[in-house]
């Protein structure tokens, strides 16, 4: 159902055309009134309609001005203009600016029923056409998918014939480098696998796709399957800032937060190009057979550990040295600035310079409080909740800032407005690609802590939240229509047939073609 608005200064005219034309009918299911343009404005922000109708003599705002307005904010939005002035110089401004139809007043009642019913036939024609378009990309998106997997699998297991060759045409068709540096990394089945085939495994589906999500659409390596049906990410090292073990401890915490065990990975050593991928992934195999017992969430080579612990000793080391100064904010910031040098010799993403960061403010602002007898007040919190909000270099600059006042003093947010947007962008996105990733990358808030918090203030991970209605949509539409499986599982999210059948049989105990008989049984008796 759609939404429309009308615009009128004249109460009698706005409410005369709100109760005559069957709305409903024409598949518009909400209609606002506004009485003037900075009303409509409003109301048009917050409820976003596809359709408005306007007058144009209105007091404040004109409805060209209106039009011109609400154009930036809804570019699509279908626009009928409404004048009791004949003058060409407002048909000439309508022209320009687009608007879909343009009637004297009075307008005849079935005129402008068929008006609106025409701008409707044209929404349903656009949305049409974008879900025929989405479910062919989405068809080719699951065959690209698979193409990869198959072809990565292939390299670690060295099945691929003339490999040089083949490699440089997967380059060239993907747009990866030959020379790719690359580093293995295996999740440690026991958080997935259960009795059955991994590939008949609605856990391992679901954990596969939170991988996905989080390495391949965010360009920092490809997830696939090896031979034995564990997950493997191939890590690409030198895409974006950031370090494979703060990738891994990201994708942990995540799928901690999901399935409530915390799960291991085991690392191979980095590698020069996707010819010798597989040298890394049987790294990680050799760790996996030998380090069973080990109690790290991530398992390394010993050459890898060293080299991962270089920042770890120099931050230790900036981070005495500043506490031992705090009585020299110069000193201070001296380091600081030493800090961020070091951030980038290291490539260190924003997640991880935001933690240490905090780390050392907290440190800082410790050894201040001690060192002065101060009362500990809110500045830290503070700090904090600024450090979520920005990246890049306004990490260092909010940082310097608290350093500079503390040593020379935003409002908390709405955990349960965060957690309703969430929801509400959840429901009005239930076919296209969810992923808690995404969702926080709207909200503008850290995957980890927006993970952290839907369980929190839900009860449920987000995923399984998504999981859930994504299957309750799936019900209704079995229940209320005869579209084929396939079909539905394209409408409520699902790229994979079979993965939507095990999601279903998983939540109801029945596959989706024996839900729908039970309910006709039901419903016929």
């Amino acid at each position: 159902m759609y939404k429309a608005i009308i615009v009128d200064d004249e109460k009698m005219i706005r409410m005369g055309m709100r109760k005559v034309i069957p709305w409903n009918t024409l598949g518009i299911g909400e209609v606002f009134v506004a009485k003037s343009g900075k009303e409509a404005l409003e109301i048009i922000k917050e409820n976003k309609p596809e359709i408005m109708i306007t007058d144009i003599n209105m007091d404040e705002m004109t409805g060209l001005d209106l039009i011109d307005r609400v154009k930036i904010i809804l570019p699509d939005i279908r626009i009928l203009v409404l004048t009791g002035y004949d003058k060409f110089e407002y048909a000439r401004q309508c022209i320009k600016l687009k608007v879909h139809d343009f009637f004297l007043k009075p307008i005849d009642e079935t005129q402008l029923i068929e008006a609106v019913k025409k701008q409707v036939t044209y929404l349903n024609e656009k949305n049409s056409e974008k879900v025929v378009n989405f479910n062919i990309n989405r068809a080719l998106a699951v065959t690209e998918q698979m193409n990869i997997e198959k072809f990565l699998r292939g390299l670690v297991h060295r099945r691929v014939q003339n490999q040089e060759e083949q490699i440089t045409i997967f380059c060239n068709k993907y747009k990866y480098s030959y020379n790719q540096p690359i580093q293995a990394a295996i999740l440690v089945p026991t958080l997935y696998m259960d009795n059955g085939k991994s590939e008949e495994n609605f856990i391992a589906l679901s954990v596969k796709n939170i991988c996905i999500g989080m390495v391949d659409a965010q360009n920092r390596g490809l997830t696939f399957t090896d031979d034995s049906g564990r997950i493997v990410i191939a890590f690409f090292l030198d895409k974006q800032k950031g370090s494979i073990l703060e990738w891994i401890q990201e994708l942990n915490d995540i799928l901690t937060d999901e399935y409530n065990k915390k799960p291991k990975v085991v690392v191979g050593n980095s590698v020069i190009g996707f010819g010798l991928l597989y040298m890394s992934y049987n790294d990680a195999v050799s760790l996996l057979k030998y380090e069973k017992d080990d109690f790290n969430e991530i398992i390394q080579t010993q050459y890898a550990q060293n080299r991962d612990n270089l920042f770890r000793e120099v931050f230790a080391e900036m981070k005495n040295a500043m506490c031992v100064n705090v009585g020299d904010s110069d000193k201070v910031l001296y380091i600081f600035n030493r800090f961020r040098q070091a951030t980038d010799s290291y490539n260190l993403s924003d997640s991880y310079i935001r933690k240490s960061c905090f780390e050392l403010a907290s440190s800082i602002y410790y050894t201040f409080i001690c060192n002065t007898g101060e009362e500990a007040d809110s500045r830290l919190s503070i700090l904090l909740k600024g450090l979520t909000n920005v990246s890049g270099n306004e990490l260092f600059e909010l940082t310097r800032q608290f350093f500079i006042k503390l040593l020379a003093n935003k409002e908390d947010q709405n955990v349960h407005e965060i957690i309703d947007k969430a929801k509400h962008y959840i429901k009005e996105n239930l076919p296209d690609e969810l992923s808690v990733s995404n969702i926080a990358a709207v909200l503008y808030i850290s995957p980890n802590y927006f993970s952290r918090l839907f369980k929190k203030v839900t009860g449920e991970g987000c995923n399984e939240y998504i999981v859930r209605k994504r299957i309750e949509k799936a019900k209704l539409l079995l229940e209320t229509t005869n579209f084929k499986t396939s079909r539905i599982a394209m409408l409520v999210g699902y790229r994979d047939t079979n993965y939507f059948s095990l999601a279903f049989k998983k939540n109801t105990g029945m596959s989706p073609t024996k839900y729908r008989e039970e309910f006709q049984k039901a419903n016929i008796n």
